[in-house]
């Protein structure tokens, strides 16, 4: 009997090259291989929003987790299946933090309406990771209100993040830490050499969404790619894992085995060996 074996890709460093972007042989490979029987998703950073058009030309069979595991989602029907919400609570103490070292942030929140962006100081319109033209084409609302707190009393905030410095992030970290009703992620943007700081619900994180997902598509073995720090908590839990060359150190070295960097299709070119054979795809 066959192994019903779900494969799961970060994007960016990984899936994607450089530029953002998915090359040809790649989109066509994965194809190849899910037109062949290959279960094939994603666990990514990004909101929605932000991969589901440069993800137009794979045929995803199965949900993606996203927002390092905020949402599933539903890449066909493009619509989010589930969301971890942060308790109202906890979300407060958060901002509380981010005062103490004269920091603001940006808080998303998720009703049935969709996704909605706040930020508390008009500066960070310049993080436009964040504060993008796909954010404000694809958001309920994207908003400056400068008193988060009313925010985290009256709707669901999912997640809130912010880019800086390691420097400057690291203390509120340590803080974070010791906080244990969220979880969260800091590591470096390889695009801007800034470090993000993402917070979300205790109960969400590449490993938890993972453990559902394994659940929904009755899968045997768990396969993935990935090549920063918020890829851990997967690899951690994996089968089998691999880093493409342009991972983190650390990443590779906790990784099954080093494949080719994303710029020279390293996933494409492992999933064609190990689906069916370079032959067949």
């Amino acid at each position: 009997m066959e192994k019903n074996i779900l494969y799961v890709s970060d994007l960016d460093g990984t899936l994607f090259n450089r530029n953002k972007r998915i090359s040809k042989y790649t989109a066509d490979t994965i194809n190849r291989c899910i037109g062949l029987g290959m279960q094939f998703t994603v666990a990514t950073a990004r909101m929605p929003y932000g991969c589901d058009y440069r993800l137009e030309d794979i045929r995803i069979n199965a949900p993606g987790i996203l927002t390092n595991g905020v949402f599933l989602y539903d890449f066909a029907a493009g619509k989010i299946i589930e969301a971890e919400i942060i308790d109202k609570k906890a979300a407060q103490e958060v901002l509380n933090i981010f005062q103490k070292y004269n920091l603001s942030c940006f808080v998303y929140t998720y009703d049935r309406g969709g996704i909605s962006l706040y930020y508390g100081d008009k500066s960070l319109e310049t993080q436009t990771q964040y504060y993008s033209e796909r954010a404000l084409e694809k958001c309920r609302k994207v908003q400056l209100r400068e008193e988060l707190y009313s925010t985290a009393e009256k709707e669901q905030i999912v997640y809130m993040t912010y880019s800086g410095k390691q420097e400057t992030l690291q203390s509120l970290c340590d803080e974070l830490s010791l906080f244990k009703e969220v979880s969260y992620s800091f590591y470096l943007n390889i695009y801007n050499g800034l470090y993000c700081l993402e917070i979300y619900s205790k109960n969400a994180s590449k490993r938890n969404a993972i453990r559902k997902l394994k659940k929904l598509v009755k899968c045997d073995e768990l396969v993935v790619f990935g090549d920063n720090l918020n890829d851990l908590s997967m690899i951690e839990i994996a089968d089998r894992s691999y880093a493409p060359q342009n991972a983190l150190d650390k990443v590779k070295e906790m990784a099954t085995d080093v494949i080719d960097d994303c710029d020279h299709d390293g996933v494409a070119k492992f999933l064609a060996q190990d689906w069916y054979g370079k032959e067949n795809c």
